[in-house]
């Protein structure tokens, strides 16, 4: 029966000729999803076709009505027949449809997935792309193998945003991304962190002398000249590198593995820091020094709030120097931290960390509180001066807060200034102008400390309305030895004195530099010459009578 089917079908031509259709449908499936499915319609079109004439459908049917006429059934098959058709067509194209549907929503997921691992403008990998990747590339590393992770930051880019605009400001961008994929290369993935600043996964094999290598080539080739919008841009980068190697971080510090990819950018961040710190244009990495102290600061993370509570972060204070007749008439508050365990501690030590973790607004205000209790006994109503951190100065609740600080222990507005860096002033201009005119409102005077490391111009100091300058140290340490330098202070002395503006000069330490600075024209100053800064007020002032009765016999 079988082999009598065979014969009457032609079976074995249509098994070959099916079994070659499917093997050139797969093929271009794989290549063309979409055309694979035209070509599935068109063969099934054929093979329908082929299987009718192979087995003489048209006249078996014929013969059968003309034997059966009888029946008068050739319309209602025919009928049949077209609905039969019909519905395979219908089928036919419905899996095609279906088949589109499907390739789209792919697709889609294909491109939001790309979307949410990749930065639109450099089209470079982003942060979630970088810490997913990172347990790939190291997942197998050979015994003498490691992975770097440098973090890149961009040195002077902000001002190239102030200057030119966002549009030429991601072209730099964009520039800068090219740069590092050809110096990376294959053997490394390059990410855009988060505005100007990038992260490279670099594998190698050898000594760590490969990776600085190529942090040197980063450092090196990147900030060469780049012609944009026919404008000859530079931009320098400052670089950290941490080094992952097998098991170090997990021996090292205890930590999961899932971690160390947070671990290294620390690092990374740490030492960029201070590669910045130290020069910038230049790239360090991460050494035994930094991790003590990175694990003194963690430890320092989880001690600073109960140090807070407990009173151990207390105020001292340095004294404002009228120059002219070296009498104290303020008082700037700087927080020491009396640890029990590492002894006093400078701000630079704490204070970052209060900020990272929000506890600088608790802390500032609580040394407002006990440096205003202290100032009560000290004669001649001098002013207290307060640093504020950006954080704090972006804070609507600021003003408020002084207030509510002031008028609860009684103390007069005008005998109180606070001081904000250029840096934190210029970069939120709105904000700073609102809050400026809620502490004027009060009555509180405003600084603007470090003058000439920022960058505020001339017509920020003229629209904001500030009542003192204060000059850094940086400018005022040489000006005895270098003319140049000399002459650029007296400049902003002239400049605050055209803005009616008092002038402030840190860091004097010898009584030429205050004769000096008296004689340009220098309102007020401090240094260690006026004595260190110390937690009791009644001990400063009496270590400046013999300066004040000097400063009479000169007059």
């Amino acid at each position: 029966m079988v082999e009598r089917l065979r014969r009457w079908t032609n079976f074995a031509l249509l098994e070959r000729l099916g079994g070659a259709i499917r093997r050139a449908w797969h093929r271009l499936r794989d290549r063309n999803p979409a055309g694979s499915d035209a070509l599935a319609f068109a063969i099934l079109t054929v093979v329908v076709y082929i299987a009718l004439y192979t087995v003489d459908f048209h006249d078996t049917m014929e013969r059968w009505f003309e034997a059966n006429e009888f029946y008068e059934l050739d319309e209602l098959l025919h009928a049949l027949t077209l609905c039969g058709i019909a519905g395979f067509i219908w089928a036919a194209r419905r899996m095609h449809q279906l088949r589109q549907e499907v390739a789209q929503r792919k697709e889609a997921e294909r491109h939001a997935h790309r979307l949410a691992r990749h930065d639109t403008l450099t089209g470079l990998p982003n942060r979630r792309h970088f810490l997913e990747a990172f347990p790939r590339w190291v997942a197998n590393l050979p015994e003498d193998g490691a992975c770097a992770v440098f973090l890149v930051d961009l040195d002077r880019f902000k001002p190239i945003n102030d200057l030119y605009g966002h549009g030429l400001g991601d072209k730099v961008l964009k520039a800068v991304a090219a740069r590092l994929r050809r110096i990376v290369g294959s053997k490394g993935l390059v990410a855009r962190l988060g505005g100007d600043e990038f992260g490279v996964l670099y594998r190698y094999q050898g000594d760590g002398g490969v990776a600085l290598d190529m942090a040197r080539r980063i450092v090196e080739e990147v900030p060469q000249p780049m012609h944009i919008a026919a404008l000859e841009m530079r931009i320098g980068v400052s670089l950290g590198t941490a080094i992952y190697r097998r098991d170090t971080l997990r021996d090292d510090l205890k930590i999961p593995d899932d971690t160390s990819i947070d671990l290294l950018l620390h690092r990374a961040d740490m030492a960029m820091y201070r590669a910045k710190s130290e020069q910038r244009g230049a790239y360090r990495c991460f050494d035994d020094d930094m991790d003590k102290r990175l694990q003194q600061r963690f430890a320092l993370e989880a001690d600073i709030r109960g140090a807070i509570n407990s009173g151990q972060i207390v105020p001292y204070y340095q004294p404002l120097v009228h120059l002219r007749t070296r009498r104290i008439v303020g008082y700037e508050i700087l927080a020491r931290w009396q640890h029990p365990e590492r002894g006093v501690l400078t701000a630079d030590n704490f204070i970052p960390i209060a900020e990272r973790t929000g506890l600088i607004g608790g802390l500032t205000y609580a040394l407002l509180r006990k440096a205003i209790a202290d100032i009560e006994a000290v004669p001649g109503a001098p002013f207290l001066s307060v640093n504020l951190s950006p954080h704090q100065f972006a804070d609507g609740l600021l003003a408020p807060t002084l207030r509510d600080i002031l008028t609860g222990a009684g103390f007069p507005p005008a005998r109180l200034q606070v001081e904000i860096t250029e840096t934190a002033m210029v970069t939120r201009i709105d904000e700073a102008r609102a809050t400026l005119a809620e502490l004027h409102a009060l009555g509180i005077s405003v600084a603007l400390d470090d003058f000439g490391t920022g960058y505020s111009g001339l017509s920020h100091l003229r629209e904001l309305r500030l009542d003192a300058l204060k000059i850094d140290r940086s400018y005022i340490a040489r000006i005895l030895e270098n003319p140049e330098e000399l002459r650029l202070v007296e400049a902003m002395i002239r400049l605050g004195r055209a803005l009616d503006l008092k002038t402030t000069a840190e860091g004097i330490e010898s009584e030429a530099l205050a004769d000096t600075l008296a004689a340009l024209g220098c309102d007020l100053g401090q240094g260690f010459l006026f004595g260190p800064a110390s937690p009791h007020l009644p001990a400063l002032t009496g270590g400046l009578e013999v300066m004040e009765e000097k400063a009479r016999h000169i007059a």
